[in-house]
């Protein structure tokens, strides 16, 4: 009797294990394969400071009119400070249309002449990207005016052509604080720039008053036009003809 009364309580144990272990099944969720493969996790979305610039209004804080460069190459740590900031260059040469890109400073070199920026003299040229192209350029070739949205967007559409990332929110406002202390340093005196420069200054090339400074005249100069001789009269002809002739009969 007591051998047929001991599998009961085996089987009722068995079974509630097994009914266990189906809880434990159903209230587990699908292991991922490997890390990073869950089905249920959501991209996550990149924080503000690491969106790129996307309008003209985001990038304009890093940008650098030529006021604005003159007044960071009096300070003694310029060189760090616009790196990386951004600049509107002129392209086309002078005498023709004026042509501006919006381009990226990548170096500060310096050149064999020196030159007038502003009547400053310097010797100091920017190594700027553009359009796939590094050319060093001088200061007097960056523009005062703030980048047209056509510019603007003629570079963003080449830097995203050329898988290159335009500058993130928090890299703009980085280094807007840092302009910002830069142009708070002591700044050297004009008086001893001019007087402490021993470079040779490339020659200014004669042009009108406006050219000088870089400007163009407004309107096409106009040259007088050109007086034709006009015929004589036929009695003026006559005389002339009657005198000569009297000249010759009296030599005769």
């Amino acid at each position: 009797m007591q051998s047929s009364a001991n599998p009961l309580p085996t089987v009722a144990k068995s079974r509630r294990q097994i009914a266990k272990m189906k809880r434990e099944l159903r209230s587990l969720k699908p292991m991922p394969l490997r890390v990073g493969d869950e089905r249920d996790e959501q991209p996550q979305k990149p924080s503000l400071v690491d969106r790129p610039v996307k309008r003209l209004d985001q990038l304009e804080p890093v940008r650098l009119t030529r006021h604005r460069l003159i007044q960071l190459l009096l300070r003694p740590a310029h060189e760090q400070s616009v790196l990386g900031c951004f600049v509107r260059v002129r392209t086309s040469v002078q005498g023709e249309p004026p042509i501006y890109h919006v381009a990226e400073i990548m170096d500060i070199k310096q050149v064999a002449l020196g030159y007038l920026v502003d009547e400053l003299p310097t010797n100091i040229g920017l190594r700027l990207r553009y359009q796939g192209t590094v050319t060093t350029h001088e200061l007097n070739d960056i523009s005062n005016v703030s980048c047209t949205q056509p510019e603007f967007q003629l570079w963003y559409d080449w830097c995203v052509n050329q898988a290159i990332r335009p500058p993130t929110l928090g890299l703009v406002a980085s280094k807007r604080m840092e302009l910002h202390h830069a142009l708070q340093s002591e700044a050297k005196a004009v008086a001893l720039i001019k007087q402490g420069f021993t470079l040779i200054m490339r020659p200014v090339p004669r042009a009108g008053i406006l050219e000088r400074h870089g400007a163009k005249y407004p309107w096409r100069l106009q040259r007088p036009p050109q007086v034709e001789a006009q015929p004589e009269p036929q009695s003026q002809q006559e005389d002339l003809q009657l005198l000569s002739e009297m000249d010759e009969s009296e030599a005769g």
